[in-house]
Parts: C-alpha cells; sequence; structure tokens
C-alpha cells in the first residue's frame, strides 16, 4: 500500500515537473525571440553560430561523461539523426531571419502552425489516421493563419512600404513551421532509442557549418559590435535553455501534454512585445493568433485522447489473452 502512494506521489511529481519544464521551453523560445527583436546589425547567421558554439563547448563534457558514440550502428538511424538536425538548424535559421520582418507575436503564431502540419504530415509520410475533427481543427488553423498573414487580394493593399516585408516574412515564418514539422515527424520515425546528447552534438557542428557558409554567400560574415554579441549570445542561451527543457518535458510527460504546453509561447510572445517591445498586434492578427493557438490546443489534446483508447484497447485485449 505504502508501495503504491509512493509511486503515485511520483508521478504527480513528474507531471508537475514535465507541465513546468514545458512552460519554460515556451518562455525562453518567446525569450529568444524578444531578445532578437533588441539587436541592431547582427542576423540569423550570427544567433545561430553563438548558439551552437555555445551548445558545441556545453555537450561535449555530457558526451563524454555518458561515454555515448556521435555515431549510431545503422547507417539508416544515422541519417534520420542528421536529417532531424539539419531540418531542425534551417527551421531556427528561418524563424530568426522572420524576425526581420514581422513583429514576434505573428512569427510565432505562423511558426506553430506546425502543430497541424505535423498531422497532415504523419498521414502522408507515416500513413497514420486523421478523423474529421481533426481536420476541422486543421482547417481553423488555416483560417487563423490567414488572418495572420493578412494577404493583399482578401484585405486588400496595407501600407506600401510594409508589403514585401510582410510577405517574407510570412513566407519564412510559414517555411519554418513546414521544417519544424518535418523534423518533428523524424523524430517521431526516429524514436527515443537516441540520447538526447547526440542530437544536440550534431545540431551544434550543423548549425555553425551552416550558418558560416550562409554568411559566407551573402557576404555578411563579420565580427558584430559588443551590444550585438551580447544579445545575440543570450539569444543562443535561451535556445539551449529551450531546448534543455523540452527535453526534460518529455522524460517526465507525454509528448502529446508537452505540446499542448509549449503552444503557450503564442501567448508570452503577444505579451513580451506589448510590455517591452510597445507594439499591440491588429485585430485581425490578434485573431488568427488566438485562433492558432486553440485550435492547437485541441488538435493537440484531441490526438492524446485518441493515442490514449488505444492504449487502453491494447491492454484491455492483451489481458484478455493472457487470460485465456
Amino acid at each position: 500500500m505504502a508501495q503504491k502512494v509512493t509511486q503515485q506521489t511520483t508521478g504527480k511529481c513528474g507531471t508537475i515537473v514535465g507541465f513546468f519544464c514545458a512552460l519554460l521551453t515556451a518562455f525562453s523560445w518567446a525569450l529568444g525571440g524578444l531578445l532578437f527583436k533588441y539587436v541592431k546589425e547582427a542576423g540569423a547567421d550570427e544567433v545561430q553560430i553563438a548558439r551552437c558554439l555555445l551548445q558545441y563547448i556545453l555537450i561535449l563534457p555530457i558526451l563524454a561523461y555518458k561515454k555515448k558514440n556521435a555515431f549510431q550502428k545503422t547507417f539508416q538511424t544515422n541519417i534520420l539523426v542528421l536529417l532531424r538536425c539539419l531540418t531542425g538548424v534551417a527551421s531556427d535559421w528561418v524563424y530568426f531571419s522572420a524576425l526581420q520582418f514581422l513583429p514576434l507575436g505573428d512569427v510565432t503564431s505562423v511558426t506553430n502552425t506546425m502543430v497541424a502540419l505535423v498531422g497532415l504530415f504523419a498521414c502522408i509520410c507515416l500513413n497514420e489516421r486523421c478523423s474529421i475533427g481533426e481536420s476541422l481543427l486543421t482547417v481553423i488553423t488555416f483560417v487563423g493563419l490567414v488572418l495572420v498573414a493578412r494577404p493583399s487580394f482578401i484585405f486588400g493593399k496595407t501600407q506600401a512600404s510594409s508589403t514585401t516585408d510582410i510577405i517574407a516574412g510570412f513566407l519564412l515564418s510559414f517555411g519554418g513551421a513546414v521544417l519544424m514539422s518535418l523534423s518533428m515527424v523524424i523524430l517521431r520515425k526516429l524514436g527515443s532509442g537516441v540520447h538526447y546528447s547526440i542530437t544536440m552534438f550534431h545540431y551544434a557542428w550543423i548549425g555553425l557549418v551552416f550558418s558560416l557558409v550562409s554568411s559566407a554567400i551573402k557576404g555578411t560574415l563579420r565580427i558584430p559590435c559588443k551590444y550585438d554579441v551580447m544579445m545575440v549570445s543570450l539569444a543562443g542561451v535561451t535556445g539551449i535553455f529551450g531546448q534543455l527543457f523540452v527535453t526534460l518535458a518529455l522524460q517526465k510527460e507525454k509528448a502529446g501534454y508537452v505540446v499542448v504546453v509549449q503552444s503557450s509561447q503564442i501567448i508570452f510572445a503577444l505579451i513580451l512585445q506589448l510590455a517591452f517591445l510597445g507594439y499591440f498586434p491588429t485585430v485581425t492578427s490578434l485573431i488568427g493568433s488566438l485562433l492558432i493557438f486553440f485550435s492547437s490546443v485541441f488538435l493537440t489534446l484531441t490526438r492524446v485522447r485518441s493515442n490514449d483508447r488505444k492504449e487502453t484497447n491494447n491492454e484491455v485485449v492483451s489481458n484478455a489473452s493472457s487470460r485465456i
């Protein structure tokens, strides 16, 4: 009896820890976007370089302590790990690039449509079923996406000087959502057999090479001023903490519930940009952001309930077969 009470208490503590870690993940990523808004001259490449250098330095001792081999035994697993890191690096780079054109809240909202895109890609790539309710919530998500993007052929022309920025920012944000959803699908295909330190190690060197090549091609490879160095370093640190917190959250709680709490990044972004940047979104952007947030939450909860029912049915079947 005492052992059962202890297990229940441990389970509740794990759930609480997982909830707060997921909440800290959302806040860390929103804070990283806010810090990047204060950068004067540096761009997405500099943020990625700073983050990857810091992550590389921090992850090497963990990799050595855990005695983990950086490369896996099978060729397919290595390819999946590299693809997961490459899509993750590209999505982060696109996210920071989009922040140069759109407000923090809009970029965060468009990026969080990845919840709907993950289900869409899972249906196509992994042959997973999609219910009518999930399809309806996906449609609502894309309605919110249209409200945030505010295309001129629906809402008419806005300020002429900002039309190009809106289009560029929207395309970059949506591209980040697509890349992030592909990364999640690859991670689901990969499973939990690969230690997080291995993924973070490959992310670090791939991100470093990616950003150096990108900045060299664009001709923007330079050392930023001291102020920008401080800001991009802080933005890089928040990214590392976000990745660490989401790893801890996934160890304590189911992925579906983690995604639900992580969607609060939209709310954090709207609050931070209002408090520190003094920017209040337009009515259409605010409605679109809230539609994306609530549809993402309900979409994830629907999938979690569906998975729980499947697990319960499997347990009933296995128990019945064991009695026979």
